[in-house]
């Protein structure tokens, strides 16, 4: 499973919500393939932008969705490896609490 992972100022934000809100039925929309947004000092980096991650399966698929970011919000940066492993690592937690959750629920 490919990930990408960018950055969007918190000015674009209008832009960037336009977009995940896009065709949301079709299959090469955000809303299609999920993504996670939070704002960037929540994933413990610096304030005042946003943290854009997604994922899909196919690679293809992918490169269309970053493509059509980098067209609606053309100061959309891919994060550097290091803030990518950063934000992977808060999210895959997040999801794993969650399914501890979850689980303990329906014990």
């Amino acid at each position: 499973m490919a990930v990408e992972v960018y950055i969007i100022d918190g000015k674009d934000y209008g832009k960037l919500d336009k977009l995940l809100a896009a065709d949301p039925y079709a299959k090469d929309s955000f809303k299609t393939v999920g993504y996670t947004l939070k704002e960037s000092k929540a994933m413990g980096l610096k304030g005042g932008s946003y943290i854009l991650y997604f994922k899909a399966e196919d690679a293809t698929l992918l490169s269309a969705l970053c493509s059509k970011l980098v067209a609606a919000v053309a100061d959309a940066k891919k994060a550097d490896a290091e803030t990518k492993a950063k934000v992977e690592a808060q999210i895959a937690k997040e999801e794993e609490n969650a399914t501890a959750g979850f689980g303990s629920i329906f014990g």
